[in-house]
């Protein structure tokens, strides 16, 4: 009997000039990270790239909250993505790298950004 790791899924709100937007992704292989970072720094005027960043955005996008312009539910689906502005995909897109490649989310909290400390510094005298 082995280990068993569950899947991570990963809450998207921060997708920059999306407020309210909340988006939730799986989590992907190392090796497909690796693809898709070297796909997002190509050249994204090619279809088969652009095809492929699709299809493994669609195959990893477990829920968004996003509606059309009639109020309606936008799905999860390859036409309901193809639908969407290219800049607005691809900041979904590029939060979703963000948050799998970068820092983890309590990194950092509780830290006051290098000020100094409080009161005189410490003296050293030789020995």
């Amino acid at each position: 009997m082995g280990y068993r790791k569950i899947p991570v899924i990963h809450t998207l709100d921060n997708v920059k000039g999306e407020e309210g937007l909340i988006v939730r992704m799986k989590s992907v292989s190392f090796g497909k990270v690796r693809r898709l970072l070297a796909l997002i720094d190509g050249d994204t005027s090619d279809q088969t790239v652009m095809d492929e960043i699709s299809s493994q955005f669609v195959a990893n996008l477990v829920s968004w909250n996003l509606e059309d312009e009639d109020g309606e539910p936008v799905p999860t689906t390859a036409e309901g993505v193809d639908d969407q502005d290219f800049s607005f995909v691809m900041a979904v897109v590029n939060t979703w790298m963000d948050v799998i490649t970068g820092p983890g989310p309590d990194l950092g909290k509780d830290s006051n950004s290098g000020g100094n400390f409080p009161g005189q510094p410490l003296t050293m005298e030789a020995l």
